[in-house]
């Protein structure tokens, strides 16, 4: 029998798994996790704006900054450079414009 598809990262290996050891890199890893919770928050909470549910919309949101203050502090204990203070920044800012921007284009379904 053949064990080729028993190591890591061989073809038979989901794409989900890959992404969560890491075989993508950092970069890849933190930016595909986010914008899959970024889509499902996006379809989601257009829904619960358009049937007016607020509290929906609320704790979806919520749980959105929560999975995005995770995601960073990922980064800062998965980044190997020379500034982690940096890449963090870069990273918390771009994060928090993309969330803001997907709020805004969820509350455009009023």
């Amino acid at each position: 029998m053949d064990n080729s598809s028993k190591q890591t990262g061989s073809p038979t290996t989901s794409g989900f798994k890959r992404i969560i050891q890491g075989q993508f890199g950092l970069a890849v890893t933190y930016w595909t996790l986010y914008l899959v919770v970024a889509v499902l928050f996006f379809i989601l909470g257009s829904i619960a704006v358009a049937d007016e549910r607020w509290g929906q919309y609320l704790t979806l949101l919520g749980g959105t900054l929560a999975w995005t203050f995770l995601l960073v502090w990922g980064v800062s204990k998965g980044y190997q450079g020379k500034d982690p203070g940096k890449a963090i920044g870069r990273v918390s800012v771009l994060f928090l414009l993309l969330n803001i921007t997907n709020a805004l284009a969820t509350l455009s379904f009023i």
